[in-house]
């Protein structure tokens, strides 16, 4: 065997990317104007800020006590406006806002209904366990 043989050659370790291509490192340039600077900060903190209006909202719905089909209409409305505008909107301090308000709404939609899906659920598959149960007792009392 010669030097050249590529049996005898160390082999050079494959290079691997340390990190997933889906992601990418983004790096975002600080803001110039004041404007800028509250966008990015908003930007930041959108879902927090979003959950905390959400919050707001349903502790002035229990203190207050308006009607609920009525609240749940005005929530359902406002998210649809605030989506058009934000959508239509440029990129700015008031589109910001419009998603921040638009995501508060969508929580407070979501929420109850996923809760009230889960109760119905839950009630379908105890009246399910109490057919079955009363199924299996006339079976064994006949």
């Amino acid at each position: 065997m010669t030097a050249l043989d590529p049996r005898t050659r160390p082999r050079a370790r494959a290079r691997r990317y340390t990190s997933a291509v889906s992601d990418p490192l983004v790096i975002e340039a600080r803001a110039d104007t004041a404007t800028g600077r509250l966008r990015q900060w908003l930007r930041g903190r959108r879902l927090m800020l979003s959950g905390i209006l959400a919050l707001v909202e349903v502790i002035a719905f229990l203190i207050w006590r308006p009607s609920a089909v009525l609240m749940a209409t005005l929530a359902v409305v406002l998210l649809v406006v605030c989506v058009a505008g934000a959508t239509r909107l440029p990129a700015g301090l008031l589109r910001d806002v419009l998603w921040i308000v638009a995501i508060a709404q969508a929580i407070v939609v979501v929420i109850p209904l996923v809760v009230g899906l889960s109760l119905v659920a839950a009630l379908i598959v105890a009246i399910a366990l109490i057919v079955a149960l009363v199924a299996v007792a006339a079976r064994w009392r006949l």
